[in-house]
């Protein structure tokens, strides 16, 4: 049985490493289609793609960030304060050759400690692959929570696929019924004009009422829609974007089905099962 996957999840690992501490942080939330952001203390776009295929290659839906946090053992603030010293030598060189240069923004500032930080590559080595493995453990963390959420997301899909079942079985079995009163209802009317019309005629137009409110197809489908979603379920996701699709096609048909009721209680069950079906598409927002 295939597993279905929650598009939301979260996951956190740390490990201690000789010259630095390393932190990954991954989170996700829904999302029609898959969106991968990397977000590292130093600029490393081969990094950022290697990372990028790794999620590729577990996940096929959702919004995705990773955040990676690498905390030196070295001062950081002496070396915050070193660059910062670099940066205001610099301003002033500039401003003494162009008097109107402008001041510089917070992020401008921040985007500079960041580029000439110690974890720069051209400054204190990084070892990438301390970083790669912490990700890879991270994601293992991050991928089996979506799993759990996706079980549960499954059980509660699959019983109000058993509601519905339960709904369309107890609307087979009461259409004799319903039938049979529509008949005498329709005969009671027609007694009101005497003898005026015949019985030809009527029973010509109890057979184009019984034509017009007869429901058997839409419960048939219904039904085939239902054993489709059970089956996808069970099969190779991704799931959410198909499930989404028989929920709309359970709409349509609860929505004829309602239309074509002349029972009161088939109104009810026409309702109840527009509301399983909502309930049905907004699990379905959170499948992969």
């Amino acid at each position: 049985m295939s597993k279905i996957l929650s598009m939301t999840s979260y996951a956190l690992c740390s490990q201690k490493e000789a010259g630095s501490s390393l932190t990954w942080e991954i989170k996700s939330v829904n999302a029609r289609f898959l969106d991968i952001q990397i977000k590292l203390p130093f600029r490393d776009l081969g990094l950022e793609q290697q990372l990028k295929k790794i999620i590729q290659a577990k996940t096929e839906r959702g919004k995705i960030e990773a955040n990676l946090r690498v905390v030196s053992n070295s001062s950081k603030a002496k070396d915050d304060t070193n660059e910062l010293t670099k940066l205001n030598r610099l301003l002033e060189e500039i401003r003494k050759r162009i008097p109107e240069t402008r001041a510089i923004t917070f992020s401008e500032i921040s985007e500079w400690l960041r580029d000439n930080s110690p974890h720069k590559e051209n400054g204190i080595h990084v070892d990438k692959k301390p970083i790669i493995s912490l990700f890879r453990q991270t994601l293992e963390i991050f991928i089996s929570r979506r799993a759990s959420e996706g079980t549960a997301l499954r059980i509660a899909v699959a019983r109000r696929l058993k509601s519905i079942d339960d709904l369309l079985l107890a609307q087979r079995d009461d259409l004799g019924r319903i039938n049979e009163k529509q008949r005498r209802e329709f005969r009671r009317r027609t007694k009101l004009f005497g003898s005026k019309i015949d019985e030809d005629r009527i029973l010509q137009e109890l057979a184009i009422l019984a034509q017009k409110s007869d429901i058997h197809e839409e419960l048939d489908r219904l039904q085939a829609h239902t054993r489709d979603c059970k089956k996808l379920m069970s099969s190779r996701g991704p799931h959410g974007k198909r499930i989404d699709f028989i929920a709309q096609e359970l709409n349509r048909e609860a929505n004829t089905m309602g239309a074509k009721s002349t029972d009161i209680q088939s109104s009810r069950r026409a309702l109840d099962l527009k509301i399983l079906i909502e309930q049905i598409r907004e699990q379905t927002q959170n499948i992969e």
